[in-house]
């Protein structure tokens, strides 16, 4: 697995699944509390640092995600937006484990091809 795709994919899962995310007019956060952390505590989950800067935001893993032929489209949605673990997913497949991760590595490495290039 490529950890830093596999981050990005993680997080993309969870915005893809956000319900308000194409709504208009509600706010990501409560007003005052954007980035508000204490020192040494942590709100939420946070992707490791570095890696989304620039053109790693989730509409650019999204176009990146679309980009792909359906059968990969279908892997990353099964695994990344389903899951919710590897056990589910290979039985809702019908795969081994060994085969849901090969899988998973040629559609990552594909998405870093794709992200790199500007998809």
């Amino acid at each position: 697995m490529i950890e830093a795709i596999h981050a990005q994919l993680s997080a993309w899962g969870r915005w893809a699944q956000n319900p308000i995310r194409s709504a208009v007019g509600y706010p990501s956060h409560a007003a005052g509390f954007g980035d508000y952390r204490p020192h040494g505590v942590e709100y939420k989950s946070h992707p490791p640092a570095g890696i989304f800067t620039g053109n790693d935001s989730m509409e650019f893993v999204d176009s990146a995600v679309r980009s792909l032929e359906q059968r990969d489209r279908a892997l990353c949605v099964e695994y990344y937006q389903h899951g919710p673990n590897w056990e589910a997913v290979c039985v809702r497949l019908s795969m081994s484990k060994s085969v849901l991760y090969r899988e998973l590595h040629r559609v990552q490495d594909r998405l870093a091809n794709r992200m790199c290039a500007g998809a």
